[in-house]
């Protein structure tokens, strides 16, 4: 299992404020992308059929927990938030092995094209002996915010799904 590392999200980022309020802002809303809710991976090659899966994820949902530190120089606050993301993961006929590798990801549109703006998170499934199913819950990303005004906080979305290839993203699309 991978570390995580905090996820720095543009900091130094100058924001619009007309003046710093003393009150928290709410935490930013969070939402997972329809289509990358769920992916299917496949055996390399071009086959699509049910002997070719080597399994199936969906993000079924997350817990998350925010606080707030005053930024008295700058103004506003510095919103760090824990959130953790669950699967159900299936093992597909064609996996042999113990183990499927997905990557998923954690975005905030509001600081693209900034790097910070999107995170790529490798995981890696483990399978137990005679277990196809497994419910599993990555450990906690953490996400810094920085936030000069309560009213601008629904522009800070931040969006889940799964780091999907062209390919799975329009079996998605097509298979719904």
């Amino acid at each position: 299992m991978l570390p995580r590392f905090p996820v720095f999200l543009a900091a130094a980022l100058a924001l619009t404020s007309c003046s710093a309020k003393k009150e928290p802002p709410p935490c930013p809303p969070i939402f997972i992308l329809g289509d990358a809710k769920q992916v299917t991976k496949f055996l390399p090659g071009k086959g699509r059929d049910l002997t070719d899966v080597m399994g199936q994820a969906e993000i079924v949902g997350w817990t998350g927990s925010c606080s707030y530190k005053p930024r008295e120089k700058e103004g506003g606050f510095l919103i760090s938030m824990d959130v953790q993301v669950a699967f159900d993961v299936k093992k597909g006929p064609a996996n042999k092995g113990k183990t499927l590798d997905l990557s998923y990801f954690v975005a905030m549109p509001a600081f693209f094209p900034k790097p910070e703006a999107k995170s790529v998170l490798p995981v890696t499934i483990t399978f137990p002996d005679g277990i196809n199913t497994v419910h599993y819950v990555d450990e906690a990303v953490n996400l810094t915010v920085p936030v000069k005004e309560k009213e601008l906080i629904d522009t800070y979305e931040i969006y889940l799904g799964f780091q999907t290839s062209a390919d799975e993203l329009l079996y998605n699309r097509v298979e719904k």
